[in-house]
């Protein structure tokens, strides 16, 4: 019997048996099959789509993610910088005020020296 369906085309091998009420609704179950698989194969693009939007958005928060890691690192060294470039400044005017004592030790030294000249010529 199966050799009897081989030599036929496949649609007369279906017509068989089959009345017309039967072979619409089977045409219509195929057609709503169509659909679906298309339908189907529209989700399935879909999805990739949005696995590669996923993947795309993965990267960008990586990349920011370096971004904020470098800024964090440089408001550090800034922070570390401006605490040593404090510290230099607070050095500066020790000396400052060091070198003002020394000024006035020296005004006063010299004076001095030329009061003594002056005395010495004067009693000579």
């Amino acid at each position: 019997m199966r050799e009897e369906y081989n030599d036929r085309p496949l649609e007369e091998a279906f017509d068989r048996g089959f009345n017309e009420g039967q072979l619409r609704l089977v045409e219509e179950n195929t057609e709503m099959i169509s659909q679906r698989e298309q339908e189907i194969a529209q989700v399935v693009k879909s999805i990739a789509e949005v696995n590669e939007i996923f993947k795309d958005l993965a990267q960008i928060v990586v990349d920011q993610g370096t971004v904020l890691d470098r800024i964090d690192y440089n408001i550090e060294q800034s922070a570390l910088t401006v605490s040593q470039g404090l510290q230099q400044l607070q050095k500066a005017e020790k000396y400052s005020k060091k070198n003002k004592k020394m000024m006035c030790i020296l005004l006063l030294a010299v004076m001095i020296i030329v009061m003594i000249v002056i005395l010495i010529a004067v009693k000579s």
